[in-house]
């Protein structure tokens, strides 16, 4: 089995990364699922061309777990169609709900696999203790993909989830804490680009027959705090593992790629600027300065978006009360008014004209 360093990523400021060419296949997956991909892009706080550029490009790893939480989102489908057997929207807090209990790294890496062998049906995760190693293994052989198991595509999906179990680790780990990765083991071809897997800083062992994260035993007794798990405590494990991407390393963002960030915590139910700029690791402050750098309020910014969100559900036929609870509002009254605020007409009106219009030629 080859063994070689990991690649190193190519954006200067160091954060994890994917090619543009690999992350590609996830429009034909948005198509063959009926999503609209300029959606799933402003939900996640990207520009829309984001995956139109040259195959070599580079996008951040964290901004494809944000879109891969918008497929799930808005597609109903947790697996983002890459399984042929969906995992249904609350699958996430299924697993966060079992990992919060746990106290020891050995036990979450117990319970992790357990879960998701039980939601798939069939023991695909194992915990492997060999010699002075514990491991996370998956072996994938029989799995149900929607695609050929060695399409380029499914290799980087599985390596994607060995980044989001070390990243859930580390989530847990004290803030001084290393975890001790001696090795990480993939089946794609030796000599293949693995960028998205540099800053893992482990030899990457390829042409495996499995996937595998492999660590030092003395990580097995290493204690936990789940209460300060970020990837335990989002909407969604593909968020967790962005937003943990991101505190991993952090780049000095644009005022573009602040207000994206903004825009995702609105929409994932954070409406309280103190919080948002929290989860941020911003002040209050400063996030009111960069927003203003734009021209932008907090209060302006979050109405354009809860605007948006609101008239979308509308025009797909959601129920008014449904729409104002999804979009955190105490109840239907105080929605109504927001809506009338922003539009200058009620929600009911709004869907009458809208039923009009679409009728009358």
């Amino acid at each position: 089995m080859p063994i070689s360093p990991a690649p190193s990523p190519t954006p200067s400021n160091g954060a994890p990364v994917l090619t543009v060419g690999a992350a590609r296949p996830l429009l034909a997956m948005m198509a063959a699922s009926s999503l609209a991909p300029a959606q799933i892009f402003r939900r996640a706080g990207l520009a829309a061309d984001l995956l139109d550029g040259d195959p070599g490009a580079v996008i951040r790893l964290s901004d494809y777990f944000r879109i891969c939480e918008q497929m799930a989102l808005q597609g109903g489908d947790e697996s983002c169609h890459v399984s042929l057997r969906p995992l249904m929207v609350g699958t996430s807090e299924l697993v966060q709900a079992r990992l919060r209990g746990c106290t020891t790294m050995a036990e979450v890496m117990e319970v992790l696999a357990n879960s998701y062998n039980i939601i798939h049906g069939h023991r695909y995760n194992q915990v492997q203790r060999r010699g002075q190693l514990i491991s996370y293994a998956i072996d994938d052989t029989d799995f149900p993909y929607a695609f050929d198991p060695d399409d380029a595509f499914v290799i980087v999906s599985l390596e994607c989830l060995l980044v989001y179990v070390h990243v859930l680790l580390l989530s847990l780990a004290r803030p001084a804490q290393k975890l001790p990765l001696r090795a990480v083991r993939t089946r794609a071809p030796s000599g293949a680009e693995r960028g998205h897997l540099a800053f893992l800083g482990a030899p990457l062992r390829a042409g495996a027959p499995i996937f595998g994260l492999d660590y030092d035993l003395s990580l097995e007794t290493v204690a936990v705090d789940p209460a300060a798990s970020p990837v335990l405590s989002a909407r969604t494990i593909y968020g967790g593992v962005a937003d943990m991407l991101d505190r991993i390393e952090p780049a000095a963002a644009s005022t573009a790629e602040i207000i994206g960030r903004v825009e995702r915590e609105i929409a994932g139910g954070r409406h309280d600027q103190a919080e948002v700029a929290s989860a941020l690791g911003m002040s209050v402050a400063s996030l009111r300065r960069r927003l203003g750098e734009a021209g932008l309020s907090f209060r302006d910014l979050r109405a354009g978006l809860l605007n948006s969100m609101a008239r979308a559900a509308l025009d797909k036929g959601a129920a008014i009360g449904d729409v104002a609870e999804s979009l955190g509002f105490s109840d239907g009254r105080s929605f109504a008014r927001a809506f009338r605020q922003w539009n200058g007409i009620a929600p009911g009106d709004y869907r009458h004209q809208r039923d009009v219009s679409e009728i009358v030629p």
